[in-house]
């Protein structure tokens, strides 16, 4: 059962038993910690990891900082007024937490994010270095964008490429309509201009949003497909590689 740590910091839920276990930042998109991400931090709970999932909007007015997805206009209100500055904090704290966790791996730290939270997740590859061993972005918006879409949004994510050391998973719907084929491009180009580590998959078939069941945009064919990949990636770099701490 899920808690909330250090007066709305992050929601945590840590898997059962004294096993040393690697651990997720989990992203939210532009609507909040909802059920939606409390579920998902329990799945990825059970699936062995201890996952922290930070209330980006913790210093908004408590009335907005979970929104129903049909209420758009706020949740992009609420986007509009996120800075970098202040994601980046809420996420180092949450990292800082896992490392000096005992019951976490410190050296097996990975990121998942989704929407906002997927653009997040890729600039904190660029922002922790090699405290970042796995990053996923689904469907991040304003990767590969010379400049941000909104007033916070002062770090362009391309620019931080030289500073990963995480591998990378990048997920994406083909019929997205806020991310062109043109930006997912980009990002490609700089990651292999970087010899860094990265796979891209695009859902021919998806739009925006399409792995969240309580959205219109839900695409189960590829939200099951990307779940797939999502855990296969996860065990792969934060489970079978080596530890440097044993």
């Amino acid at each position: 059962m899920g808690e909330w740590i250090e007066r709305g910091l992050a929601f945590k839920e840590f898997p059962a038993g004294e096993k040393k276990v690697p651990g997720i930042i989990l992203l939210m998109e532009a609507y909040g910690v909802n059920e939606h991400f409390r579920r998902l931090a329990a799945r990825l709970a059970g699936w062995g990891y201890a996952v922290l999932v930070p209330d980006l909007y913790r210093r908004f007015p408590e009335e907005r900082r979970v929104v129903a997805y049909s209420d758009r206009e706020t949740a992009m209100g609420n986007l509009s007024r996120l800075k970098d500055e202040e994601a980046k904090e809420d996420i180092s704290r949450c990292l800082d937490i896992l490392r000096n966790d005992p019951r976490v791996d410190r050296d097996r730290i990975g990121v998942v994010g989704f929407c906002m939270g997927g653009r997040l997740a890729f600039l904190s590859a660029g922002w922790f270095g090699e405290k970042i061993k796995a990053a996923v972005p689904f469907y991040g918006g304003g990767i590969g964008a010379p400049k941000g879409f909104f007033p916070g949004h002062t770090e362009v994510p391309l620019s931080l490429v030289p500073g990963i050391r995480a591998d990378l998973l990048l997920l994406y719907g083909g019929k997205d309509d806020f991310i062109p084929e043109e930006e997912r491009n980009a990002v490609a180009k700089a990651l292999s201009a970087a010899n860094r580590s990265f796979r891209m998959e695009t859902f021919p078939d998806a739009g925006h949003g399409f792995f969240c069941e309580d959205r219109p945009s839900y695409h189960k064919e590829s939200a099951d497909r990307s779940e797939i990949l999502l855990r296969e990636f996860l065990d792969r770099h934060l489970k079978s590689a080596p530890s440097r701490n044993g």
